[in-house]
């Protein structure tokens, strides 16, 4: 938390047991779309980044329970992120400019705690 990084390697994917990747305050602009591969994960904390747009890939971590999109610089979500689920909780609050997809609603329906 708070190394300063820019990036994330695209080799970050081979990580397969990664569970928790936790990146806050730093000052990551955008992901790879290796982070799909990232099988085990069940944590991703991506505050207080300056995180323009998240990665389609991301809706095949079927393990995700917490993602943390905090204090970014996101605008779209992919609908993919409907797809998690074992999402338990999405952090979207402090994305100034994100427009809240209705989709968000069917992640609530089934029990995941939605922050806007």
């Amino acid at each position: 938390m708070g190394n300063q990084l820019t990036s994330l390697p695209e080799a970050i994917g081979k990580l397969k047991n990664l569970g928790k990747l936790i990146l806050g305050g730093n000052k990551i602009e955008s992901l790879p779309d290796s982070l799909g591969n990232l099988k085990s994960l069940t944590d991703l904390d991506l505050r207080n980044n300056k995180v323009a747009s998240i990665p389609k890939s991301i809706g095949k971590l079927k393990n995700l329970r917490f993602l943390n999109l905090r204090a970014n610089q996101l605008t779209v979500l992919p609908e993919r992120i409907a797809r998690l689920q074992s999402l338990e909780k999405l952090d979207l609050r402090w994305n100034k400019s994100l427009s809240i997809p209705k989709w968000i609603a069917k992640l609530e329906e089934r029990g995941c705690v939605v922050y806007t």
